[in-house]
C-alpha cells in the first residue's frame, strides 16, 4: 500500500507527502582571542564570518569583551546582517561587556582614552570571548 492511497492525508509521513527533508548539523563556535592593540583610537578586526555554500545563516549567540587594560577604553562595534554597526561604547579598564547577537557578520573594536583620543605608549588589554551557533545542510 502506497502513501497515496490512504484515505487520510493526516495519517501520511512526511516523507510520503512529497516534503523533501533536508538533514542539518548545528554547528557550534566557541572561542576566546586575547586582545593587545596599541591605544591608538584606530579600529581592528576581532572576529569575521561570511556564510558559506552549506549555510543560508549567519552565526547567533554571545560575544563577551573583557577590557583588561589599565588606561585604555574599548569601544565594540557589532555589526549583523543588513544593518549598520552598533557601538557599544566606553568599556572602562576592568570592565566588561556581554553582547547577544543574531546573524553576526563582524566584530570590530577601537581603543583610546575614552573620548576618542589616542593614549601614547599604551596598550589595550583584554579577552575577546564567542559563544555562537549556526545550522548547514549536509
Amino acid at each position: 500500500m502506497s502513501c497515496y492511497s490512504s484515505k487520510s492525508d493526516v495519517c501520511c509521513p512526511i516523507s510520503c507527502a512529497g516534503i523533501k527533508l533536508f538533514p542539518t548539523q548545528l554547528i557550534l563556535i566557541k572561542r576566546c582571542t586575547p586582545i593587545r592593540h596599541a591605544c591608538d583610537n584606530v579600529e581592528f578586526n576581532i572576529f569575521q564570518t561570511t556564510l558559506s555554500p552549506t549555510s543560508t545563516e549567519l552565526p547567533k549567540g554571545f560575544i563577551t569583551v573583557m577590557n583588561n587594560s589599565t588606561e585604555c577604553f574599548m569601544t565594540v562595534n557589532v555589526t549583523e546582517n543588513g544593518n549598520l554597526p552598533v557601538p557599544y561604547q566606553n568599556i572602562p579598564p576592568g570592565g566588561s561587556i556581554t553582547i547577544e547577537v543574531n546573524d553576526l557578520v563582524s566584530v570590530d573594536i577601537v581603543c583610546n582614552d575614552g573620548n576618542d583620543m589616542p593614549v601614547a605608549g599604551a596598550f589595550c588589554e583584554g579577552t575577546f570571548e564567542a559563544d555562537l551557533q549556526y545550522s548547514i545542510t549536509k
